[in-house]
């Protein structure tokens, strides 16, 4: 398996060339203003999208649909079997998505409380200069995207696999091997080093009790469905 990192090949799908090309420019430039990057890693990427957009050329004359966007992946990663973008927000565009045919779905969902204290951390620092911040920048905005996250993954679940970040962390060689048999690959190749439990139940020196009373008002019936109240 090989998996970009928000490289959102799949959110600007069934458009032009020119619009596809244009999208994952505007993406790749968004992304050097959100973080210092090192050089290595800023010539990574440029990189790695120059010979993406070269190799989708051949497909220039028509739609770039999930198949050319899989093939381009494909060449650019000969041994990997499965390959794929991780990308927060394709969380939101699942409607389309699901509609198209040989995308399989990832989607970890975690306590609403974490998420909204982790995101606000963000907003209040590294991302407070961009004006896309104003949808995320208090405890309701916050939980109420995560709600519609939630909806969204519920009506699809019979095209995802869905996990929780909590069973993630307490119990990730069990997990992976469920992720790994629903992929269709050995679970083996899955490092657990990187499941870290840091993330858990940091809303409680993240969050005011006021802003945890904002986020159950909206959160609340959804979380309780979920398990975590």
């Amino acid at each position: 398996m090989r998996i970009t990192m928000e490289f959102r090949d799949f959110k600007a799908i069934n458009v032009g060339y020119r619009e596809h090309v244009s999208a994952l420019r505007k993406n790749w430039y968004r992304r050097r203003l959100v973080g210092p990057p090192s050089f290595r890693s800023r010539l990574r990427s440029a990189v790695f999208l120059s010979e993406y957009l070269l190799r989708l050329l051949p497909g220039a004359g028509g739609p770039i649909g999930v198949r050319e966007v899989e093939q381009v992946l494909h060449a650019i990663f000969p041994a990997a079997r499965i390959v794929g973008d991780k990308y927060p927000r394709y969380i939101f565009q699942l409607d389309d998505l699901a509609r198209e045919s040989g995308l399989q779905f990832v989607v970890i969902y975690r306590d609403c409380r974490d998420v909204v204290s982790s995101t606000l951390k963000m907003a209040r620092t590294k991302w407070r200069r961009f004006d896309w911040v104003q949808l995320m920048d208090t405890p309701q905005k916050v939980a109420a995207r995560w709600v519609t996250a939630i909806e969204n993954m519920e009506k699809h679940r019979s095209q995802a696999y869905c996990m929780r970040y909590e069973n993630l962390v307490g119990e990730p060689t069990k997990e992976m091997k469920a992720l790994g048999k629903w992929l269709g690959v050995e679970a083996d190749g899955f490092s657990t080093q990187e499941v870290r439990d840091s993330s858990i139940g940091k809303y409680r020196t993240g969050l005011s009790p006021e802003e945890v009373e904002q986020v159950l008002e909206i959160a609340g019936p959804t979380m309780e469905t979920l398990g975590y109240l």
